[in-house]
């Protein structure tokens, strides 16, 4: 029972002013996540809402505001470790505003997405999240036509009320090659990504650029082509082990954790000791990056974060505040499966 108020009494916005000692108006803010209102109030008057009960009526203001209260979501795949961490931090931010979402997976079509953003576009909702798009240039003749501000999480695209919230993925990929040659590795392969998307090229850049920092001649061989899927790991393993002893790498930087997380698969299957044979690193920091057998060395991406973030983001457009766009480093989680090359070999 809500010792604040009579039984059969539905909280509301007033009730939650009355007992913050506010304006209903800077409770309506900061359930919106205004920044306007300081970060106290905001978080007191959050604690208040949930205390009570309070539920926000979206028809009412909907009917009132002209907003609809809803976000969409775009993903490639709602399977993906990686994309359901992302949604996890953007339902966080979007439920303490007091916002729905809706959610559509485009299975990686780019033409998918584009009609995904066009059906969640006309519904209408009031900003819109993409992440990791496939569609590129596809988007250009639409983003222009859309009524609201629209945030993309690990690509890019110009545009007024168009923001991007990125990892810096080409230093995440320094990052994780370094780690391997700090570890006396030289021959270092990199598995890529899909296609030749944004976090794809930037990743193989920080590969490429850890290398020549050390000295090291960039060799189009030591790149596998993949897909970022426990498939493409398996597969890389697959190549590796077809070439001559004497030519096999010694370490390998996947491009995220499934295709890692497949490559430590194949190699347990093939009888190859990880780190003992083969060194591995992979991106993203996935639940189950710690879990695997050995636990898999990796670049955490601060996937909720960038959920987070992007929420932020929409909501200070909304309000009319500036908004710029972000990049987020990530750190390395040092676990099991790199080795110094002294141990490995």
């Amino acid at each position: 029972m809500n010792p604040y108020l009579p039984v059969t009494h539905r909280p509301s916005i007033k009730d939650i002013a009355r007992i913050a000692d506010v304006d209903p108006s800077t409770v309506s803010r900061a359930l919106a996540g205004s920044t306007r209102v300081s970060l106290d109030t905001r978080q007191r008057v959050r604690a208040i809402a949930n205390d009570i009960g309070y539920t926000p009526s979206v028809a009412a203001r909907s009917l009132v505001t002209g907003a609809s209260q809803t976000f969409g979501i775009i993903a490639p795949s709602l399977g993906d470790p990686y994309a359901a961490a992302v949604i996890r931090g953007i339902e966080v931010e979007t439920a303490a505003a007091g916002y729905r979402l809706v959610v559509a997976s485009t299975g990686g079509d780019p033409a998918k997405e584009v009609e995904s953003l066009r059906l969640l576009a006309g519904q209408p909702a009031d900003g819109l999240i993409v992440l990791s798009s496939r569609a590129g240039q596809a988007y250009r003749d639409l983003l222009p036509t859309l009524g609201a501000p629209l945030v993309f999480i690990n690509s890019d695209q110009p545009g007024d009320h168009i923001f991007s919230i990125a990892t810096d993925n080409e230093y995440g990929g320094w990052l994780a090659t370094s780690h391997l040659l700090d570890l006396g590795h030289r021959s270092i392969a990199y598995v890529g990504g899909p296609g030749n998307g944004r976090s794809q090229r930037a990743r193989a850049a920080g590969y490429r650029r850890a290398l020549v920092e050390r000295g090291i001649p960039f060799r189009s061989e030591m790149i596998l082509a993949g897909d970022g899927s426990i498939a493409a790991g398996r597969s890389a393993l697959t190549a590796i082990l077809a070439r001559p002893k004497a030519e096999r790498v010694s370490a390998v930087f996947c491009y995220n954790d499934l295709s890692a997380l497949g490559l430590l698969a194949e190699a347990h299957q093939h009888g190859i000791s990880i780190p003992g044979d083969l060194s591995v690193v992979g991106f993203d920091n996935v639940p189950y990056a710690e879990l695997s057998l050995p636990p898999l060395t990796t670049v955490e991406q601060r996937t909720e974060d960038l959920g987070r973030l992007a929420v932020r983001n929409l909501l200070d457009a909304l309000n009319g505040l500036p908004v710029s766009d972000i990049h987020l480093r990530g750190d390395l989680i040092v676990r099991s499966s790199a080795s110094s090359i002294n141990r490995s070999q």
